[in-house]
């Protein structure tokens, strides 16, 4: 299927289900075995909104293992506007006989035969002015030596389809608005949120992963006066930790990496 065939089977699908089954067919002549699109823009959640066509025993092993708060890939979508593969994520180094839970994530896809995976990010906002951020892997299960050269020649072509495929799922929804899946449940508003600078300066520092004394004496305060922004950041975001307040602001775009 070339690539205009690709995009006009895309506008041609009614439904979601019509188009998950359009865009298998289409990843499936790139040399993909499936895909997975996932709700990233509620970090706070255990189950996003997802759909795709990938193996059942993966998604119950995403789901048992609480994947969504570990994959490094789905972190990284949070913080990218451009694709990206699975052997470009820089993974925490193992602690002796302890994995971190980044590489057991990405140990378990291994085990479910994925060898390599292509992720394109998405930001954008509804009709209606609301943020969505959403991800999307192709699932490679074939010679990694192909997946290098289908990138090369047919990376953006991927890129590009997925902007005719995330549009036409909105459109689709704000059709069907009242029978709709909950597609790309709308992140809180970052306009809604206000941080002040100190505030916004406290969390993109802990989301690098400096302590509160580190980011103490870099900001040339107290560590007391830096646990109280921190304090007043979670409250305004709605987080129930740091971690989480660190996620749903880069999420947000309200701070950046």
């Amino acid at each position: 299927m070339g690539l205009e065939d690709a995009i006009s089977a895309i506008e041609a699908s009614d439904s979601i289900d019509e188009l998950r089954s359009s865009l298998h067919r289409i990843v499936q002549d790139y040399g993909f075995s499936g895909f997975t699109f996932i709700d990233a823009g509620r970090p706070e959640l255990d189950v996003p909104y997802y759909t795709g066509t990938h193996p059942p025993a993966w998604e119950r092993a995403y789901l048992q293992y609480d994947f969504v708060h570990s994959d490094p890939a789905l972190a990284r979508v949070r913080r990218t506007n451009k694709p990206f593969h699975w052997g470009s994520l820089k993974l925490p180094e193992r602690q002796g006989h302890k994995r971190p839970p980044e590489v057991k994530m990405m140990d378990a896809a291994r085990d479910h035969g994925f060898r390599e995976g292509l992720v394109v990010p998405f930001h954008y906002r509804d009709r209606l002015g609301a943020v969505h951020s959403s991800s999307t892997v192709f699932f490679w299960e074939d010679d990694p030596r192909a997946f290098d050269k289908l990138l090369i020649c047919h990376r953006h072509e991927l890129h590009l389809l997925m902007i005719y495929w995330v549009q036409r799922a909105m459109d689709i929804v704000s059709r069907d608005q009242r029978n709709a899946p909950t597609i790309l449940k709308p992140a809180d508003a970052a306009e809604t949120i206000k941080l002040t600078g100190r505030e916004k300066e406290v969390m993109a520092w802990a989301a690098r992963g400096k302590t509160v004394a580190d980011t103490a004496q870099i900001l040339g305060i107290s560590p007391e006066t830096v646990e109280g922004f921190i304090k007043q950041a979670l409250r305004k975001l709605n987080a129930s930790n740091k971690t989480h307040g660190v996620a749903k602001s880069i999420a947000l775009g309200i701070i950046d990496l």
